[in-house]
């Protein structure tokens, strides 16, 4: 009996250490962001595959990138909130199906959306 616990308390172990998030941890050195909202209108880049156009109507309108208090929010023209984990100053990602960057420290500001094989891409760049 406890043979069988201990296989059972084993793989609910292996199981739940493998839903962990690939995410990367949270920046917490420097002064803090300044709170800001940034427009951003995305483009696919040349080099995407064709079939990407397919989902260019919902990513081509403007999209908004919220900072506030050191945490990142997009919100895409179809309503779609996406919480973004600051990296670096002024720098945040995040996304599961699509991976998302904003990188805020540069000019001009930029964001990349990317899906996870990074076979399709849409940049934007604000100023």
């Amino acid at each position: 009996m406890s043979r069988t616990k201990l296989m059972t308390t084993m793989a609910a172990a292996a199981l739940l250490g493998a839903c962990t998030q690939n995410m990367p941890p949270a920046y917490t050195g420097g002064p803090p962001d300044p709170n800001s909202v940034t427009t951003f209108t995305l483009s696919l880049t040349p080099d995407s595959l064709v079939n990407c156009w397919q989902a260019n109507p919902g990513m081509d309108r403007p999209m908004t990138m919220t900072v506030q208090n050191n945490s990142g929010t997009l919100l895409t023209g179809g309503g779609i909130h996406y919480g973004l984990t600051r990296v670096g100053p002024n720098v945040y990602t995040g996304g599961d199906y699509i991976k998302i960057r904003a990188d805020l420290s540069v000019m001009p500001k930029t964001l990349m959306v990317r899906t996870n094989d990074s076979r399709c891409v849409w940049t934007a760049a604000a100023s």
